[in-house]
């Protein structure tokens, strides 16, 4: 679904959608009360939501929404991406926005909606284990602690990054910091933990790697300050 008050807008996703075998539109809306209206009686997997429109914003209305859809933010203001991200928005695209960065968006989209279907957990003893056991249904996967890259929390789940794999558990971020440990993993926002390793890049509350861009909320800036130095 599109939500956008610009028909330019609407027009520059469309084109990218048709050019995307894995996605459909279902509904173009252009003011979030249309939006409100359609999602209270349907289900979508994907929202791809502008922030600033007239009457209300893209913001205030997922706020509203009691069942969120994997959301994806569509904007061109660069200021909203913390809000964001406590909102359990999957991504953030600005525009005037490149292909190649919204089919890296819908990926990661498409991957945890996918993942999310498994229903895994994750189980761990104490956080001086070495390895993650992950359970879907009768299967078990253990992973290395060192492979985990980075943890995202969305809805009521954590997403597990471990280089090009990822892992969709039920779990939060509390009982993730348990798991993983304080010795080689650091909290940097609400919806975020990093291997210490992999900060190096800061700038502007940001930390960029391997093609991610992660905040870091005002009351974990010290703490990665501390880190880098």
């Amino acid at each position: 679904m599109i939500v956008d008050d610009e028909p330019l807008a609407h027009n520059v996703l469309l084109d990218y959608i048709k050019r995307t075998d894995t996605l459909l539109v279902v509904k173009q809306a252009f003011s979030a009360a249309e939006a409100r209206e359609y999602l209270s009686l349907h289900t979508i997997d994907i929202l791809f939501l502008d922030i600033e429109m007239p009457e209300e914003t893209g913001v205030a209305l997922l706020r509203s929404l009691p069942h969120k859809p994997v959301t994806i933010f569509t904007t061109a203001y660069i200021n909203y991406s913390l809000e964001g991200f406590e909102l359990g928005v999957m991504d953030y695209l600005v525009k005037p926005m490149r292909y190649e960065r919204f089919e890296t968006a819908v990926k990661r989209a498409a991957d945890f909606i996918e993942l999310y279907k498994l229903k895994s957990n994750i189980e761990g003893e104490n956080n001086k284990n070495a390895s993650l056991l992950i359970k879907t249904g009768k299967r078990r996967k253990t992973i290395g602690k060192n492979q985990v890259t980075h943890v995202q929390a969305l809805k009521d789940y954590a997403i597990i990054y471990c280089g090009e794999e990822k892992y969709v558990v039920r779990s939060t971020m509390k009982e993730m910091e348990g798991l993983l440990g304080t010795a080689d993993f650091i909290r940097i926002h609400k919806s975020f933990i990093i291997a210490k390793q992999k900060a190096k890049f800061y700038a502007g509350a940001k930390i960029e790697f391997n093609g991610f861009e992660l905040p870091v909320g005002r009351k974990y800036r010290k703490d990665i300050d501390d880190l880098l130095k």
